[in-house]
């Protein structure tokens, strides 16, 4: 059973058709219960993640809560894929200074824009968009091909263009689209946390050897843009931070470029530890991430 397909996805987008958002948090806690409840092997998953994440073995309430935030994000998700302008702009609280960004696109360089499975990532780029910056999104398919048609519409109804990755393709012409892109001073949107694809790298994460997928550092090897972490949890109010880190530059240099790798990744990875802790039930990743399920 997995915890969204295409069917669980029109159900939710019909409850948010029906009812306020703040009946969302009951809805999510049933549903978010609910899943904890049917698929052992996830909670055994999160159950583990978290007990790394937290050094803690005593985890359970954190276990649950991550259920419920994941179900109560995919509400928002499908309720903003119908909202424009200030409707869209209200689910955002606090949000950090954008300099980093401005800085990359008054450089021409564009920008990569990278967030763990964290939060509600989707809305950061839908809000962009919004604004009107010009972004893409690099990512893989979906087992389920209507998801993928789901997200297609809602992206591309606000000019975000999609880039899907082949997770087998080692050579750099996968990465064309991206890189051209970015020449032309537009952003790229990525996740940066789960090892999906041939080009990786091994970084220190929550003090276990980690792989990291490396195609952020690779495009900002051959374009010069700067990679900017970026979060978007969920606030006690109900509303969404958005917050931009300092940005991490990948320079080219010859005979070097494995070690400038290396050392960027390294600090892509400290800056997501640190969101991650401060937020562990926000980490959306149901199943044992470093292989070590304890039960």
């Amino acid at each position: 059973m997995a915890l969204y397909n295409s069917t669980n996805l029109f159900f939710i987008k019909l409850f948010t058709l029906l009812v306020p958002r703040w009946l969302y948090a009951p809805f999510a806690a049933f549903w978010g219960g609910l899943f904890y409840l049917l698929l052992p092997e996830k909670r055994r998953g999160v159950r583990a993640n978290l007990r790394v994440v937290t050094g803690q073995q005593q985890v359970e309430k954190l276990v649950i809560r991550t259920y419920y935030l994941f179900s109560r994000n995919w509400c928002d998700v499908l309720l903003m894929g119908r909202l424009r302008g200030s409707r869209l702009q209200a689910l955002i609280g606090p949000r950090s200074s954008g300099k980093p960004l401005e800085d990359a696109l008054a450089n021409g360089t564009g920008a990569l824009l990278i967030s763990p499975h964290f939060g509600n990532w989707e809305l950061g780029g839908l809000a962009m968009a919004d604004l009107g910056y010009k972004l893409h999104v690099l990512t893989f398919r979906e087992p389920d091909e209507q998801v993928n048609q789901q997200r297609e519409q809602i992206r591309m109804e606000r000019g975000i263009g999609v880039i899907y990755v082949d997770r087998h393709d080692t050579s750099p012409l996968a990465m064309i689209e991206a890189v051209n892109a970015l020449r032309r001073n537009e952003i790229i949107c990525l996740i940066g946390d789960r090892d999906g694809s041939s080009n990786t790298v091994t970084v220190s994460f929550f003090g276990r050897p980690t792989a990291f997928p490396a195609g952020a550092a690779y495009l900002a090897l051959a374009t010069g843009a700067p990679v900017i972490p970026v979060f978007v949890p969920l606030s006690e109010d109900g509303t969404y931070a958005t917050i931009m880190e300092e940005s991490i530059f990948f320079s080219a240099s010859h005979g070097r470029n494995k070690a400038v790798i290396e050392a960027g990744m390294g600090r892509l990875a400290a800056v997501f530890e640190t969101y991650i802790r401060r937020y562990p039930d926000q980490w959306y990743n149901f199943f044992d991430f470093w292989g070590r399920d304890e039960r």
